[in-house]
């Protein structure tokens, strides 16, 4: 009888412990509006955000961090209202190029991505349902916001003028994780996170993961990455603390008017100004030979004769018949080049040239040569740099208004957490 109640008593133990969790993970974490945050939806977020952050994997960890996960729950529930309430849907084909982008930053063959997940224990579903919020609120803000948006001439001038002040200034390959404070009661617990992260980032946690998981901005879809931005770019408060960082290095918890920020320095290089398109070039060349023990004389020689076939043309024409009446192999056409592919002591002799000028004889290696440039296209502020230009004012005040506009979305929604 004894050997028939053990296993019935720890049946009964198993079936009550799994009811327990079952119930457990059932509660209501929190509502919003008409949808429900459940235990089970938080825990399932916080094993995503422990797997792919590389967060020690313990309770105190999940408890800690909790609480700024089911915030961000609560703003995806709000965002994936208002796509629905505008008729927007998330595609399947959305999803994949989310899916097939996250793969790229981990340098892992599409096709071998759910093998990548499978080997890092992360859940593809728990993964896809942080992703489709951040699409449908792309979606929403691309719709509700960008044609509010217009750019004109003039402030197109003042962003160019900008630029071509930096030129020679520090620029910064950056990411950020951006923390914000609603009100002074959550600031403390903010700073707490903030600081939390830092310690787990200096660790050796996944910037771009943590990002992904607690940022609160634009750039939290793109792991917090910001791209190359100019010094006078960034906003002022940080830019005293990202000048004491080397490439590589962290600061923060940053406080600033809207929340706090981490920063990651990935790179730092002196910026160019204005990122013109690249030039290229049409061009002719004669070519006088020389050996490899020429003597100084004869290199003088060349260099006078090279010099006084140059002044015979004075169009790629002229160019062309002469080099064709010299008859050695390399003069003649060169075709269209990029002006930076050509070699340094080129390349400032045919910036300088106008179309249809021949060059002094320049020494090479393998002998002298004459250049003229025929056709120069690239390096002006055309159209299309003033597109860049339009488009990145444009982003840049998007981001600004999407903050608003989920902080108006919260502030009118109904929010209950349970927890």
């Amino acid at each position: 009888m004894k050997q028939f109640l053990i296993p019935v008593l720890a049946l009964a133990l198993m079936l009550g412990a799994s009811r327990a969790w079952a119930q457990n993970s059932q509660r209501i974490a929190a509502v919003v509006n008409d949808d429900v945050i459940s235990v089970y939806d938080l825990e399932t977020r916080l094993s995503l955000v422990i797997k792919t952050s590389q967060l020690p994997d313990r309770p105190e960890v999940k408890r800690r961090i909790a609480p700024q996960v089911l915030r961000r729950l609560i703003d995806e529930r709000i965002q994936m209202q208002e796509a629905r309430r505008l008729d927007i849907e998330v595609t399947e084909a959305d999803v994949e190029g989310a899916l097939n982008q996250i793969a790229r930053q981990n340098n892992v063959p599409n096709d071998r991505f759910d093998e990548f997940l499978r080997a890092e224990g992360v859940d593809k579903l728990a993964l896809v349902n942080q992703i489709e919020p951040e699409i449908a609120w792309g979606k929403v803000v691309s719709r509700r916001l960008r044609p509010s948006i217009r750019i004109g001439d003039e402030q197109i001038e003042e962003a160019l003028a900008r630029l071509k002040a930096s030129e020679g200034q520090p620029e910064y390959r950056l990411a950020q994780i951006f923390l914000r404070v609603d009100n002074p009661t959550n600031e403390s617990e903010v700073r707490q996170l903030a600081e939390r992260l830092l310690e787990q980032l200096q660790a050796g946690a996944s910037f771009a993961a943590l990002a992904r998981s607690f940022s609160q901005d634009a750039s939290a879809a793109n792991g917090g990455s910001l791209g190359w931005i100019r010094q006078n770019e960034v906003p002022t408060d940080l830019r005293a603390p990202l000048a004491d960082l080397n490439p590589g290095e962290i600061a923060g918890p940053i406080r600033t008017l809207g929340g706090f920020y981490i920063l990651f320095l990935r790179d730092q290089r002196a910026a160019r100004g204005i990122d013109l398109p690249e030039v290229t070039v049409e061009m002719q060349q004669l070519f006088l030979p020389l050996g490899d023990n020429t003597a100084e004389a004869d290199i003088a020689r060349q260099t006078e004769q090279a010099r006084a076939l140059g002044a015979q043309a004075n169009s790629c024409e002229d160019m062309e018949r002469i080099g064709g009446e010299l008859g050695t192999p390399m003069s003649g056409t060169l075709g269209v080049l990029t002006v930076n592919s050509l070699p340094p002591v080129l390349q400032n002799v045919v910036r300088g040239l106008e179309i249809g000028q021949a060059s002094e004889p320049v020494r090479i290696d393998a002998g002298v040569v004459v250049l003229m440039v025929c056709r120069r296209e690239g390096g002006d502020i055309d159209e299309g740099v003033r597109r860049r230009i339009e488009n990145m004012l444009v982003m840049q005040r998007m981001d600004i208004a999407a903050r608003r506009y989920l902080r108006d979305l919260r502030r009118a929604a109904f929010i209950d957490v349970r927890m």
